[in-house]
């Protein structure tokens, strides 16, 4: 019975770490697209100004 939940909690650690992994390489690669637009111009720097001044302060009152 101590070996089987065990196994479980080990399951349970490495599905947490693969969803942080996951998690962490999508919002790296949207950040990483984000730029991209921003230097072929799709993007002005005006607006990805606003879009981190947003994502620094969410609960902010605007």
């Amino acid at each position: 019975m101590h070996l089987c939940s065990e196994v479980t909690h080990m399951e349970t650690l490495k599905t947490i770490g693969i969803v942080g992994f996951l998690f962490f390489l999508i919002k790296g690669l949207l950040w990483l697209l984000l730029f991209a637009l921003v230097a072929k111009g799709f993007v002005s720097k005006e607006r990805l100004e606003g879009i981190k001044e947003r994502l620094r302060s969410p609960f902010k009152d605007r």
